[in-house]
């Protein structure tokens, strides 16, 4: 699917004609889309992802060959998106929930048509310039690229039942799956640890507990009656006191 397929899969709207309306200013910046469409002013606003996220997806796009070189030629494929969908990513919103969409029209039963002529402009910029996608999450082209192109392009070899696979069918890619061209290579992208889905979403180790000042026992005891004071956690006055100071009778 071209970038405008998928824009217009995931922005359409059911029965209605996207771009139906001029479009008279297009423009977007991080996190917005704004317009202009027969005078209604137009904003579509998505979030912004943090750097550490657009690290985990370069590192998975670098692991490829294929996507890093097309990459560094200043090209990006559709097929890419599939990488950013595998790292939780969505590079083309899911839908108009991902998105707070306004209009100055009077518009208030669905999308209007100035909404969908938007979405339609962006898919058809998407065709000439992917990159516009990018910079609506966050990233310009240039930077995106230098981050790609400071990253190792692999660092997982095939394991030992892959490389004896290969030895007895040494058939390319592209030669056994005719016609998946880049799908079957973003299925492929290296997203394993450390900056896979996986590792990101698990449990760190829990810190150490803090250290209480010296006189913390004192003070709760002072703030809080006796028979609460004894079944404070660690403030047991059957256990050792934290302070020399003789409790009252």
């Amino acid at each position: 699917m071209s970038w405008s397929e998928l824009v217009g899969e995931a922005l359409g709207g059911p029965g209605e004609r996207p771009g139906a309306a001029a479009v008279e200013r297009f423009s977007v910046r991080p996190g917005e889309v704004l317009a202009r469409v027969r005078g209604h002013e137009v904003s579509l606003i998505r979030a912004v992802w943090a750097d550490e996220e657009w690290v985990r997806v370069c590192a998975a796009l670098a692991s490829q060959p294929l996507f890093r070189a097309r990459l560094l030629s200043g090209e990006l494929p559709d097929a890419a998106a599939r990488v950013f969908g595998l790292l939780g990513l969505d590079l083309v919103p899911r839908g108009w929930g991902a998105l707070v969409a306004t209009c100055s029209c009077d518009h208030w039963r669905g999308r209007c048509a100035h909404l969908l002529a938007t979405a339609a402009a962006l898919g058809a910029e998407a065709d000439r310039d992917p990159f516009v996608l990018t910079r609506w999450a966050g990233r310009e082209r240039r930077t995106l690229v230098e981050l790609v192109r400071d990253l190792p392009s692999g660092t997982k070899g095939p394991s030992a039942r892959e490389a004896a696979l290969a030895d007895d069918h040494p058939t390319r890619l592209s030669e056994e799956h005719p016609g998946a061209g880049d799908g079957v290579l973003a299925a492929q992208a290296q997203t394993a640890d450390p900056l896979s889905p996986a590792a990101f979403w698990s449990t760190p180790e829990p810190p150490p507990p803090p250290l209480l000042p010296a006189d913390t026992a004192d003070r709760v005891r002072a703030a809080a009656p006796g028979h609460v004071a004894d079944h404070l956690p660690g403030f047991d006055r059957s256990e050792k006191p934290f302070s020399t100071r003789e409790e009252d009778p």
